[in-house]
């Protein structure tokens, strides 16, 4: 299961990848509309997660199902949204509109979500093994801090999308210095 949803989101990542160029142009999408989009879509999920209440101790007991599972659950939810969310989606639609549109360029972020996803992959072969030594108690504070960061990162986007539309000029050009 863990193979097949890994391939289904890496097929769907590459897809909006290569093609949300595209289609983003055909729609006249201008580069700061997408990068303001995936700015306040990364910053809601941030948000979300730094705002909820941490589940309590013992809270999320395993239960067992009496069958194996369905085959359709490969594709929702494991590959979508589980694997691949609607902010990984904006990111990618970010960097892929914002990215050189050449051959070197478009191979390096095909190697980066082919390595993010093979990383997804190995997470979900071992998630039993990580969780039995001990790392289900430091896994949220690592995913608190990730969403801290996350929304950081959110807000940067959104700051250069405004600056590149001459919205702010920030920060303020220094007498005799560069911006």
């Amino acid at each position: 299961m863990a193979w097949q949803s890994t391939a289904i989101a890496a097929v769907i990542a590459l897809v909006v990848a290569l093609l949300a160029p595209l289609v983003l142009g055909n729609w006249h999408v201008s580069p700061p509309a997408v990068s303001i989009t995936a700015g306040i879509i990364l910053f809601a999920q941030a948000l979300r997660i730094v705002m909820q209440a941490p589940p309590a101790p013992g809270s999320a007991a395993q239960q067992v199902s009496p069958s194996p599972p369905s085959p359709a659950i490969a594709v929702f939810p494991l590959a979508m949204p589980a694997i691949l969310t609607a902010p990984g989606i904006a990111a990618i639609a970010v960097i892929s509109s914002l990215n050189k549109h050449d051959l070197a360029s478009e191979a390096i972020v095909i190697a980066f979500l082919l390595g993010v996803m093979v990383l997804n992959l190995l997470t979900l072969w071992n998630n039993e093994t990580i969780l039995r030594h001990g790392l289900a108690g430091i896994l949220p504070v690592i995913g608190w801090v990730l969403a801290v960061l996350q929304a950081a990162l959110a807000v940067q986007i959104i700051i250069h999308a405004l600056r590149v539309l001459e919205v702010l000029h920030w920060p303020a050009a220094q007498a005799g210095g560069a911006v």
